[in-house]
């Protein structure tokens, strides 16, 4: 078992919670059917964060979200930290519950909501090669 930070967007805690070997329970612990994850930040003590990489498709489905400390845009939907090691292998995160709690910022539903309708509307250009 490894020791993982969950960020809860509806509860809006930030808690330790235990995970197996099978990388498939980092989908169950992010929560809100959840079946492709992104790692939008590595940390200095080399623990990553995992958030829903669709969360922003599923809009029924959104139940907030959260900013850090000079981020430039939220994560919507919960996240989980964890370690990593040499090998690439997750193991028990560094960081500690106090380092999150001082950078994050919870918001709503709407804003989250806000955020999704300027992505989705904003044209992307494909590049090819």
């Amino acid at each position: 078992m490894k020791k993982a930070i969950k960020i809860n967007v509806e509860t809006k805690k930030i808690e330790y919670i235990t995970l197996g070997d099978d990388y498939k329970e980092i989908y169950g612990a992010i929560g809100n059917r959840c079946d492709t994850f992104c790692i939008p930040i590595s940390f200095e003590n080399e623990d990553s964060m995992y958030a829903d990489d669709e969360s922003l498709l599923r809009e029924n489905d959104i139940k907030g979200g959260f900013i850090m400390d000079d981020w430039h845009s939220p994560i919507v939907g919960n996240a989980i930290i964890l370690g990593t090691n040499d090998e690439g292998e997750s193991v028990d995160c560094q960081t500690k519950i106090e380092d999150i709690e001082s950078q994050i910022t919870f918001i709503d539903m709407e804003v989250c909501k806000m955020w999704r309708d300027k992505v989705m509307s904003t044209p992307r250009t494909i590049i090819t090669y």
